[in-house]
């Protein structure tokens, strides 16, 4: 037997995972540096400083300066990260590649540049010889002090970020970036800082201001220690198909008729338990969680309605509990029956594309009770006395159409 959720529910069969995202840059290649035993050149393509800083790190480093050095600007934002690649022959550097990020700022790619020219001198691999080798370099290059934090005992990735931080540093004359601790409510606020910091430079990729964003973000990230964390994002969420239990009042005939008329509406595919008094909803997320939302909303709404009618319908007059009980349920089934009827004349208008939503969602149902060796049957209509006051309501209920995905369709 399945678990319960809160509402005396089973657990869904399929629920929603929310998509998530890496904080930190985008980490080393893990094959970046080739050894070759003779490479024909091409032509350098490279910026007047970036030559001029390949040289003087090489020289550094006792390495030749006798390669070719390509700079291939990326065309898509890669949080700042500059890849590289540099092919070597008998530790010496023959070719090195780079391709800085449109985001990122001249420490990300000199970052990435003695990372290349670190491996001809310990090997093509990642291992701790590497790390020394790297670290020895940019401690040459800018000096020690604006590396202190900064461990060869670290992982590659994270002893890049902070060989980017302390190269950042350097260049702008500032101290040195150091590890910066926090509690729990600290993290959750640096990282809604850095999200920002995120979405201002996809915004305007190239601009100097997505630029000193994104060196911002990483700089926080580097610093934190949040080069390893994910977070969770809405984008993504609202394709998924996922399925969903509803709790419905008991005995309620209208709410389950209600129900159906939304879920189509909205491309969703419904089944009623009506012993149990819930429905089970598949189909989109997005689809899902629409029909939910406004079916209880639409339920409050015909309820209210139904209250004052049966007060105004009783008046002076004396009325039997039997009378109420058939005046509720006449009302309630024409508002609903209205309703629906609405929802499909919208829908034709809109020219709907809910039919191939709801044939996918259908088809997801029936795989999924597949799986659990689980069928369903058709159930039978329902004979309604016609109730003017109930079908006016019904009428009366207003949807707007939101765009599918990102907002729902919503009761005026």
């Amino acid at each position: 037997m399945s678990q319960l959720v809160a509402q005396d529910l089973p657990e869904p069969w399929c629920p929603p995972t929310p998509p998530v995202e890496a904080l930190g840059v985008e980490g080393s290649q893990e094959h970046d540096a080739i050894e070759v035993a003779s490479l024909e050149r091409v032509g350098g393509t490279a910026p007047a400083w970036v030559i001029e800083e390949a040289g003087r790190l090489a020289r550094l480093l006792g390495l030749s300066t006798d390669f070719e050095l390509l700079v291939e600007p990326a065309l898509q934002a890669r949080r700042g990260f500059c890849r590289g690649r540099v092919w070597m022959r008998g530790g010496q550097p023959l070719r090195i590649w780079l391709s800085p990020c449109p985001n990122g700022d001249r420490a990300e790619l000199l970052a990435t540049l003695i990372h290349e020219l670190a491996h001809p001198a310990s090997g093509a691999g990642h291992d701790p010889a590497f790390r020394r080798a790297l670290l020895d370099g940019a401690q040459r290059g800018w000096g020690p002090e604006s590396f202190v934090s900064a461990s060869a005992k670290a992982s590659t990735p994270e002893l890049d970020r902070w060989i980017a931080s302390g190269v950042r540093a350097a260049l702008a004359g500032k101290p040195p970036p150091v590890p910066r601790t926090c509690d729990s409510g600290d993290t959750a606020r640096v990282v809604t800082r850095i999200r920002k910091l995120h979405a201002l430079a996809a915004a305007q990729v190239g601009q100097p201001e997505a630029v000193a964003a994104t060196a911002r973000a990483n700089e926080l990230v580097t610093t934190y220690g949040l080069g390893g964390y994910q977070v969770e994002i809405e984008a993504g969420i609202d394709e998924q198909m996922v399925d969903r239990w509803v709790p419905l009042a008991p005995r309620k005939v209208w709410q389950r008729q209600l129900a159906h008329g939304l879920a189509r509406y909205f491309g969703v595919f419904s089944l009623a338990m009506a012993r149990a008094s819930r429905m089970h909803f598949f189909g989109r997320h997005a689809d899902v969680v629409a029909t939910a939302w406004l079916l209880e909303v639409c339920i409050e709404k015909i309820q209210r309605a139904c209250e004052a009618h049966i007060r105004d319908w009783k008046g002076a007059r004396l009325r039997s509990s039997g009378e109420g009980r058939a005046e509720r349920t006449a009302y309630c089934d024409n508002a609903v029956w209205a309703f629906r009827r609405k929802l499909e004349g919208i829908a034709e208008l809109e020219l709907d594309d809910s039919g191939d939503a709801l044939e996918a969602a259908e088809d997801f149902a029936w795989a999924e009770h597949d799986k659990r060796g689980q069928r369903w049957s058709s159930g039978r209509g329902k004979r309604v006395r016609h109730h003017a006051a109930g079908q006016a309501l019904g009428r009366s209920l207003e949807v707007v159409r939101g765009v599918r995905g990102q907002s729902v369709k919503r009761l005026k």
